[in-house]
Order: C-alpha cells, then sequence, then structure tokens
C-alpha cells in the first residue's frame, strides 16, 4: 500500500475540517480568543476574578506545551466550576483552537503507511480508538491510539482510511459553564461528528436530517450574530445550502440521466415544510419558493429552474473560499 493511499481526502470531510477552517484556526490557536463577552463571576461565591483568572493562566501553561492536550482537558475539568463564565468560555473555546491545531500532526502520523496497515487489521465496525488499543501489542501504535484519544478525537473510516476527528462530544461535560452560544456551538458541532454527513461526495443522512441541521445552524446564526463562532457556524450552513440545492457529486439533487429530483428528497423536503413554519427562517423561505418552481417543472431541472438556482442560491455564492 502507498502512502498516496493514504493522502488526507479533504472532499470526504470537508463540512468538518475546510482548508480556510484549518487556516483560521491555527491562525487564532495560540492567541487570545476575541468576541466574547465578558460575565459576572459564577454564582458560587468563592469564585472571584483574581482566582479565576490564576486558573486560567495556569490552564494556558499546561495547553501550550508538547502533548498538553490531555492534562489541559483534565485540569480544566477539575477547574471549570471554580471560574467565572468568561473564563471558562474563554478556555473552551482555545482548547477547541489547540485540539484543531494539532489534529494534522497526528493525522499525519496515523497515515503512515505501516501504522495505517496495523490499525486496519485489527480494525472492526465502529470501533472507538480504545477498542483499536485494547486489540494492538505494540506499545508505540498504542501509545498513539491513546494519545489520539486523550487529546479530544474519535476515530472514523473515511474512504477507507482510518482518520481521527473532532469529538465535540467531549466537549459536552463543559456545556453548563460557558456563554450561551458557544453552548448551542458545541452541540450543532457534537451532531455533526458523531455522524458525518457526506463521505466521498455522498449524502450519509437522511433529506430531513440534513435539513434540520441546517435550520439549527441557521437559529445560531440568528440569535448569535456577534458569537465568536459565527464564521464557523457560516461555512457550515454554506455547505449545507448547497447539499439541499444541488446535492452532491454522488448524491446528486438532480439524477443525472432523467434530470429528475430524488424522489426521497422530494418527500423529505414536503415533511419538513409543513411541520415547520418558514417564519424569519430565510433558508425555509428560500427553499419553499425552489420547492414552488419545480413542482411547476413537475421535479424536472428545466432551464426555469436552473435560473432560478443561478439568481436565489448561486454556487459561487456559498462556496466556502
Amino acid at each position: 500500500m502507498t502512502s498516496s493511499m493514504y493522502s488526507f481526502k479533504n472532499k470526504g470531510i470537508r463540512t468538518l475540517l475546510t482548508a480556510t477552517a484549518i487556516a483560521m484556526l491555527m491562525q487564532t490557536a495560540v492567541a487570545p480568543v476575541a468576541g466574547i463577552a465578558s460575565a459576572a463571576p459564577a454564582a458560587d461565591s468563592k469564585v472571584t476574578s483574581a482566582s479565576s483568572a490564576a486558573i486560567y493562566k495556569s490552564f494556558q501553561n499546561m495547553l501550550y506545551k508538547k502533548d498538553g492536550l490531555p492534562a489541559a482537558d483534565r485540569y480544566l475539568e477539575s477547574k471549570i466550576s471554580q471560574v467565572t463564565p468568561y473564563h471558562a468560555t474563554l478556555m473552551v473555546l482555545q482548547l477547541e483552537n489547540a485540539r484543531f491545531k494539532a489534529l494534522t500532526a497526528i493525522t499525519d502520523r496515523m497515515l503512515v503507511p505501516n501504522v495505517q496497515d496495523q490499525m486496519q487489521k485489527l480494525y472492526k465496525w465502529n470501533d472507538s480508538f480504545t477498542q483499536l488499543m485494547s486489540r494492538t501489542k505494540d506499545t508505540s501504535l498504542r501509545s498513539l491510539l491513546q494519545q489520539a484519544r486523550d487529546s479530544g478525537y474519535r476515530l472514523v473510516t473515511i474512504e477507507g482510511s482510518l482518520y481521527p476527528i473532532m469529538n465535540y462530544a467531549a466537549f459536552e461535560k463543559y456545556t453548563s459553564y460557558v456563554n450561551k452560544d458557544i453552548k448551542q456551538y458545541i452541540r450543532i458541532m457534537a451532531v455533526e461528528t458523531s455522524n458525518i454527513s457526506t463521505e466521498d461526495g455522498g449524502l450519509m443522512i437522511g433529506y430531513q436530517d440534513m435539513l434540520n441541521r441546517a435550520l439549527n445552524q441557521e437559529q445560531f446564526l440568528n440569535d448569535y450574530p456577534k458569537s465568536n463562532r459565527k464564521q464557523r457556524v457560516q461555512m457550515l450552513m454554506n455547505e449545507y445550502t448547497l447539499y439541499t440545492f444541488y446535492g452532491l457529486d454522488n448524491t446528486p439533487l438532480f439524477d443525472y440521466d432523467t434530470n429528475i429530483m430524488a424522489a426521497n428528497a422530494q418527500k423529505g423536503y414536503k415533511a419538513v415544510l409543513q411541520r415547520n413554519s418558514s417564519g424569519d427562517s430565510a433558508f425555509l423561505k428560500k427553499l419553499n419558493e425552489f420547492m414552488d418552481v419545480v413542482t411547476e417543472s413537475k421535479f424536472e431541472k428545466t432551464e426555469a429552474v436552473e435560473n432560478w438556482l443561478d439568481q436565489n442560491v448561486s454556487r459561487n455564492e456559498y462556496s466556502n473560499q
């Protein structure tokens, strides 16, 4: 097996790790996180600004050491109830940034051909890092798998290879302490990483699930227009908008041969529109207009449908450049 076969497949995990997102995360990983509103000390009367700041400083000292992610996470978990919401939010976002920055290096280590071969021989469907660790006697491999797990990643198969990705479920233990926007952001991202939406140019979730995710992303953007994580959620929603109105290469919305809209998409889109009032949702209003146009065309991708798409959902507008 050659190393080229283990090249990083951006298309399969575009929703999770777009090139723009990675660049942004790496730029901000060691910098102060801007755009977080200051908060009063937590309800616990023992929490003071000074004690909270001291914990924050100790956390940073751990986080930015080489291979410091596991220790920083353990420290944060033990101390987060003793800091202000402001510092809690700041530390959680810095932990996320650091995990993103470290992900590239640990991915490269796992994609080394002999390492990938060892993992593939041990792997069973839906295995976790812990399960894989229990099957190997190779101390070096076990150490790598443990580091990946304890650094906040989960194991997935993408296009036939085994990858570490962000494990947002590992952030859920912090949601009671952070600001409301970050609590919702973590929930949105936990859904994405627990059940990946696309792989190898194909849609891996149902159409209703896809639309519901887009609606949750839109709600976040409406509720928290100044959130520090607005740009990342916007990028995610851009992806879902393109999935909704165009489909993917291997799951096109309109069949390549017949130009007819996928039957399951027709049913799913109608069901979501029937259950939800468009109200303040620009996404649902646009979807409703789209369904009117395609219904009139008898669900065929006619010139009228293509013109509507060009005018209302331009690929260029929603592509994450």
